[in-house]
């Protein structure tokens, strides 16, 4: 390893980057397959899931109305608990002269029971048995509270109910499924909401929670709980309920047709996959290495067996040179792994860091590290351990084109891996362009959204005018969301030439008021928008036209529809908008006139002015309006490109891991070139004598890495192929798999290869032949 230093640097470095990489990779599968899996119940927790029919289909999710958990309760003795929670959201939190923004929830009391929260102050049984209690986490207790005990303290919610805090918990594990800094209970937000004492079957807003009994059967409760909808409210008879496992859902939990076809369980395969393919290049690479110089080893190998060793105790010599390579290289991949974890947290949005009190996670380090150093230490010590003394000592060993073979073996696996990482990550990124260059409908630039509170549901008016006014915006409009989500959608929708059924037809809704065309810059294809000149706007709709396509109306205006249980007038028709998914077809929706429903407040900035300019005069106007809240905005584009935040991730993952992994396969071209170069110096020699140049050498050198680099690119073209393709199915909308790529992907590997083994075979060509041919 001394006189060696070069080989033995990126023998050992390049094991460790291997290494590092694969124990980043599997502590984040590792996460993912923990996920809610800390819960002390965990294997009697379920979350309710629907199953509704929607146009052919059967849509599955997990909105369930108020009136579940008491029937569940009430019917099913199987049922040990029951718990109800709402999405949760950002609310202000006012204490003394101090106002913070916290992540707040409302649930049942039961739900600290069912799941595992560790207490710091307080006890679960009567945390949220009062309607005015409060139930923070660390994080949220600091933020308002600092350092000191809150227990017993009073806060306002919203400036105006009063809640007294009556424990505080650890924050929830970054592999949790619930967020929130801060829980209030159910009695409260009902308290703040009246309407949630009279909502029915059909109001569909609230996830809902469930703990088994020990023993009992979850085939037996789903049979029961299916039609559990159609017993309580007889007109709602197609929704039907069941019961899923709540450790399942982080991976599991995307359905089609009513059946489970995984989630996010496809990613954390892939970084698997990622994970074990990286180290085996690794293990690859070194045996190509530790075989490189193996001229150099022979001769010690001869003068061994000459004096008496036997090939066991060759072997255990090279097998132990190859163990204490890999636990130098572990040593270094963890400090690798300590350096940069945080880069990588970054990367996936996560804070993973090192396990150190598992004695699993060691116990699994140092078994991968002693599988690592046998497997890459395998090839060198038989291969090595089986030269003749007599010919290696005469200096006689050729290698022949046979004993190259296993070594091309595996350089062939080394660069299909990273031509199928390379495939992938350009499609991928190919995908994620196609996607955004599609049109969405709307003007995203210049958007900004604003949570309706406090009195601006009031004041809005006002607030927009003096918008306008000071040039800052060029028109606003209050909706119930942003139109860069989709959340809400409703049936019970009749119009006039419906056919059977299609009243139980799930659309699409959103609630708006004045000026929602002009702000969101939909195209107006029909009618008109919502206006203050026209009173009977407030039973007035707007449709899309996947929605007039629905209800095969040729002449849309002026048709009535019913619509949340009134007549509604049809008075505009906009162009299809990208609500949803930007992968799948635009859904039928309609946009009502409902001031009641009003959360968001959508701002067009005016183009003629900077944005930060706008920006600070509009918080200005807000502060006149709504001095109690802070002035929070989000641009709508970086909303709508949260959608693609999967694909990105994948993305910019598979562009690491494939730069790594074509690091890692040129240290092993690299290897192989040195190997033959050395094992073909004294033909090299000959040919130069004999009048060879240095292109000519350097061409017959080269030409054999060439072959083989082609040879990788057909198993690796072919399986990024299926890949690919596999993946793509999955979209209504893709981009298509064009064959420039695959040829790009080839000449990027030709080129990689060789400016990898260039620098051996010319250094090859340009030793004197004096030197090779000096015993001859």
């Amino acid at each position: 390893m001394v006189r060696n230093r070069m080989y033995s640097i990126i023998n050992i470095g390049g094991l460790a980057v291997g290494m590092a990489v694969s124990f980043m990779l599997l502590l984040y599968v590792y996460n993912e397959f923990s996920f809610d899996k800390f819960n002390k119940n965990s294997d009697r927790l379920y979350q309710v899931e629907r199953n509704q029919p929607s146009n052919g289909e059967i849509m599955t999710g997990n909105a369930t109305p108020i009136p579940l958990a008491p029937a569940l309760i009430k019917d099913f003795p199987e049922i040990d608990k029951v718990a109800r929670t709402n999405w949760g959201y950002d609310i202000l939190m006012n204490y003394n002269d101090k106002a913070v923004k916290v992540s707040t929830m409302a649930a049942d009391p039961d739900l600290l029971s069912m799941f595992s929260f560790d207490f710091i102050y307080g006890n679960k049984k009567g945390a949220l048995s009062d309607l005015s209690s409060i139930v923070l986490t660390q994080s949220g207790a600091k933020a308002l509270f600092g350092d000191t005990n809150p227990i017993g303290k009073v806060i306002k919610l919203n400036n105006q109910y009063p809640l007294k805090v009556t424990a505080v918990i650890k924050d929830n594990p970054a592999n949790s499924s619930f967020y929130f800094n801060a829980l209030i209970s159910w009695a409260q937000i009902t308290a703040e909401q009246p309407w949630f004492k009279t909502s029915g079957w059909g109001n569909y807003s609230f996830q809902t929670y469930v703990m088994l009994k020990p023993g009992a059967s979850l085939a037996s409760v789903n049979a029961k709980l299916k039609y559990i909808v159609k017993r309580y409210d007889p007109n709602n008879k197609e929704n039907t309920m069941f019961l899923y496992p709540f450790t399942r859902l982080h991976l599991y939990g995307e359905f089609k047709n009513g059946i489970n076809i995984g989630g996010g369980i496809d990613s954390v395969r892939l970084f698997l996959f990622l994970a074990i393919g990286i180290l085996i290049i690794a293990c690859i690479n070194f045996m190509n290495l530790s075989t490189a110089r193996s001229e150099r080893r022979a001769r010690e190998v001869g003068v061994r067996k000459a004096v008496g060793a036997r090939r066991f105790a060759l072997v255990q010599q090279f097998m132990s040179e190859s163990l204490v390579m890999a636990f130098m290289a572990l040593i270094l991949a963890l400090v690798l792994v300590i350096v940069l974890i945080p880069f990588f947290n970054d990367i996936i949005n996560l804070q993973l860091s090192l396990p150190y009190s598992n004695l699993w996670a060691w116990g699994a380090a140092l078994g991968v590290t002693i599988f690592t150093g046998l497997v890459a230490g395998s090839y060198p010590a038989l291969f090595l351990s089986s030269f003749k003394p007599v010919k290696v000592l005469k200096g006689q060993l050729v290698t022949t084109k046979g004993t190259v073979r296993p070594r091309q073996v595996l350089v062939v696996l080394q660069f299909g891996f990273a031509i199928v990482l390379i495939l992938c990550s350009i499609f991928i990124y190919k995908q994620i362009n196609y996607i955004k260059d599609l049109p969405v409908g709307y003007d995203r630039s210049g958007l900004v959204d604003l949570p309706v509170e406090g009195v601006m549901v009031n004041k809005f008016e006002n607030f927009r005018l003096d918008a306008i006014n000071s040039g800052a915006i060029t028109d606003g409009a209050m909706t119930s969301m942003s139109i860069a989500n989709n959340g809400s959608s409703s049936w019970g929708i009749t119009w006039q030439g419906q056919l059977p059924g299609e009243d139980k037809l799930p659309i699409d809704q959103m609630a708006a008021t004045y000026h929602f065309v002009n702000t969101y810059g939909v195209k107006l294809i029909e009618g008109r928008d919502f206006s203050i000149a026209y009173p009977s706007d407030s039973s007035a709709i707007i449709l899309n036209e996947a929605a007039v396509k629905l209800m095969r109306f040729k002449n849309p205006l002026g048709q009535m529809v019913k619509y949340q249980g009134k007549n509604c007038k049809v008075v505009g028709v906009v162009e299809n908008f990208v609500w949803g998914s930007p992968y799948e077809p635009v859904k039928p929706a309609i946009i009502g006139f409902i001031k009641d429903w009003v959360g968001n407040i959508a701002l067009r900035l005016n183009p003629a002015k900077s944005v930060s300019a706008s920006l600070a005069i509009l918080q200005n106007i807000y502060k006149k309006y709504n001095p109690e809240y802070p002035f929070e905005y989000k641009f709508t584009d970086e909303k709508f490109n949260e959608k693609f935040n999967n694909e990105r991730l994948l993305g910019t993952m598979s562009l690491i891991f494939t730069c790594l992994a074509i690091i890692i396969s040129c240290l092993g071209l690299f290897g192989l070139a040195s190997f033959s170069a050395e094992q073909r110096k004294k033909e090299i020699g000959i040919r130069k004598v004999l009048g060879a140049s240095t292109g000519n050498l350097w061409f017959n050198l080269s030409q054999e890495f060439v072959a083989l680099v082609m040879i990788s690119f057909v198993p690796g073209a072919a399986l990024s192929w299926w890949v690919i393709h596999t993946h793509f199915t999955k979209f209504t909308y893709h981009t298509s798999i064009s064959a420039w790529v695959f040829i790009l992907t080839l000449l990027i590997s030709l080129v990689i290869c060789l400016l990898t083994v260039s620098w051996q075979a010319i250094k090859a060509a340009w030793t004197n032949p004096v030197t090779s041919l000096r015993s001859e």
